[in-house]
């Protein structure tokens, strides 16, 4: 879950390496919203499809690759699209693992997105924490640390999630308080 930490460096490094000011900046990760807004419904198509536990290790390697991609000295345009490919990881990845936590116990739902929700902010956090001491040797290293980091998670994500069994789960059927699937009248 650290590629949303890196995000919250990103205007540092859109200044430090573009120059740019408050709105160049702010014009720079206008691109990280999109994925979520125009592509979420197809992600969650996706999911039912193919199961969430499959998608969410892609997600993860497309941050980590993403992270890679900020590496190299690239005209403006280059950095801008790829915080766009950084947010398309983060929404393949977080909005599954939210519901995957939420399917585990209906009838303990919130906790279960208590702690999705602790987990996200604590990525972020440590996210931003752990590689920010990185940036004293550039955001060249730092974002080759962040991106092998991601690598390696991607990889421990496959065995992790596993394969996903659709027949398991029946969203159709309504829960009831019990947590125990009602018939549909």
């Amino acid at each position: 879950m650290f590629h949303s930490g890196v995000y919250s460096w990103l205007g540092l490094y859109f200044s430090q390496r573009y120059h740019l000011g408050d709105k160049g900046i702010g014009l720079a990760l206008l691109g990280y919203g999109v994925p979520g807004m125009f592509f979420g419904p197809l992600f969650g198509h996706l999911a039912d499809r193919v199961g969430r536990k499959r998608i969410i290790p892609l997600g993860i390697l497309i941050g980590a690759l993403a992270g890679a991609a900020f590496i190299p000295r690239a005209p403006l345009l280059w950095p801008v699209a790829i915080t766009t490919v950084l947010s398309l990881g983060y929404d393949m990845s977080h909005p599954l693992l939210a519901g995957i936590s939420t399917s585990l116990n209906p009838s303990r739902r919130g906790l279960a997105m208590g702690l999705n929700s602790f987990s996200l902010f604590t990525g972020y956090g440590l996210g931003a924490l752990a590689f920010e001491p990185l940036l004293k040797y550039g955001f060249s290293t730092a974002l080759a640390v962040f991106a092998a980091f991601q690598l390696c998670l991607a990889i421990l994500a496959i065995p992790l999630f596993g394969a996903e069994d659709s027949s398991a789960e029946d969203h159709s059927k309504p829960v009831g308080s019990s947590g125990r699937v009602q018939a549909n009248s």
